[in-house]
């Protein structure tokens, strides 16, 4: 007789801990050492002449001039649009910009042009300079990136959890040794490893080359506040990709390897049917697989477990003979 058991759930928790674990590597190691570079140091003042509120805001960044008239970060404030008005400034809805001659510019201002576009640039060089060191010494930055505390941790819990769902049927209690624990979490790391290397020396130069362009195009203290929200935005979904995509492999291959050992012949394939399934994926749910017979489970024809897969949510139910 055939007798399905309930699988042991893949937690959200598991990809947590490895996503924020990875995040924080690439936070403390790559971006905000480059916010840190590119961040304002000036402070607020109370009191100042109108040549003083429009000097503080284009070293702020929150105005900047290019040649023609003023632009807004975000936009203009009372104080700042009363001043470029008293100054002859006429304001251009369709440029979004305050338009005035080079003349009405008081000198003070004019200095405080050149000098905030000076050293704008030599921020973008700064930050320049350490994605090159950055680059140079990948190797070392990568080696830093350990996970074996988080994957031993994930992978008691599952035995835990594996154990509680298999007690009502007959079967050998099996439980991973210390030292399988450990060569599972090396191997984790490893793999973790050579996918941010890999996406690090792509994401890098060019992270360099938009950094460079921005001078050449006439560099704006707002554009690289914008360009470092993108990049840290695209450092955390790779980030939440890999911890899901990464710990849902590994967990699948240690449910077939421990499963077979209490003596499991094979499992029922559990497709979440929502509209967001694969097709080929929906046609496996609810089917019985034998363990060494395993079926396609990509476009490319190759075969593996549910969550073997990129972003793959599927699950199993193991199935014993008693």
């Amino acid at each position: 007789m055939k007798i399905a058991v309930k699988d042991f759930e893949i937690k959200q928790q598991y990809f947590d801990i490895i996503r924020k674990k990875l995040l924080k590597y690439l936070r403390d190691m790559l971006y905000q050492p480059i916010y840190d570079l590119a961040g304002d140091k000036i402070k607020a003042v109370n009191e100042l002449s109108d040549e003083e509120v429009i000097i503080n805001a284009l070293k702020k960044g929150k105005i900047y001039y290019d040649g023609e008239g003023f632009t807004a970060k975000e936009k203009f404030g009372n104080k700042v649009s009363k001043i470029l008005e008293k100054w002859g400034a006429k304001y251009n809805k369709y440029k979004k910009a305050y338009i005035i001659e080079r003349f009405e510019i008081p000198d003070a201002v004019h200095v405080a042009i050149a000098q905030a576009k000076i050293e704008q640039e030599e921020k973008a060089k700064v930050i320049d300079d350490f994605l090159s060191n950055f680059q140079a010494n990948l190797d070392d930055y990568i080696k830093q990136m350990i996970f074996d505390d988080e994957v031993i941790t994930i992978l008691d819990d599952a035995g835990r959890e594996l154990k509680k769902n298999v007690k009502r049927v007959a079967v050998i209690e099996v439980e991973l040794s210390e030292a399988q624990k450990e060569e599972i979490a090396t191997n984790y790391t490893n793999n973790m490893q050579f996918y941010i290397k890999n996406w690090a020396e792509e994401r890098i130069p060019e992270m360099r080359e938009k950094v460079r362009r921005l001078v050449l195009e006439g560099y704006r203290p707002a554009k690289i506040e914008e360009l470092l929200q993108k990049e840290y935005k695209i450092g955390a979904d790779k980030a939440k990709f890999l911890a899901q995509n990464e710990t849902s492999i590994v967990l699948s291959e240690i449910k077939k390897v421990q499963y077979q050992e209490m003596g499991s012949i094979g499992f029922t394939w559990n497709t979440i049917i929502d509209s967001r399934e694969r097709p080929l994926h929906h046609q496996l749910n609810g089917k019985f697989f034998r363990w060494n017979d395993l079926p396609v489970i990509d476009e490319k024809g190759t075969k593996g477990l549910p969550g073997q897969t990129y972003n793959c949510r599927c699950g199993l139910t193991p199935v014993f003979e008693i």
